[in-house]
């Protein structure tokens, strides 16, 4: 397998797990009192989603890249976060915020193994 089908594979398994997040596990979630991981996951996914289709679309892609394709994402959500202070009907949450870095994190941590880890056997465009 190459590093574009495991982009392929990764992102495919995000957005099934974002699907069964939605459908399933957050009404459980909510239903059994675990509010702080119901209500932070989708921002958590909100960073993973958007960052594996750039990694995709703009295959290959160099670690630095990577990184300020990342940091850019939290950096938006976390704005919109704040900005969610003078928006009525919503409410900031912290959480949220720290669900944005995780998810850049687990990012990057996807990144690296895919790019660093898996041994390339050719140049794959």
């Amino acid at each position: 397998m190459n590093k574009k089908s495991a982009y392929i594979i990764a992102l495919s398994t995000a957005l099934a797990f974002t699907l069964f997040e939605e459908l399933k596990l957050r009404p459980y979630l909510f239903k059994h009192h675990l509010n702080i991981i119901a209500g932070s996951l989708p921002n958590f996914l909100a960073v993973v989603i958007p960052f594996l289709g750039y990694a995709l679309i703009k295959f290959p892609l160099d670690e630095r890249k990577a990184r300020s394709v990342i940091t850019s994402f939290v950096i938006g959500l976390s704005l919109y976060e704040i900005c969610q202070i003078w928006m009525p009907q919503r409410t900031f949450d912290l959480k949220d915020v720290i669900a944005s870095i995780l998810g850049g994190f687990f990012s990057y941590l996807i990144f690296y193994i895919i790019d660093k880890v898996k041994p390339s056997t050719r140049q794959q465009h």
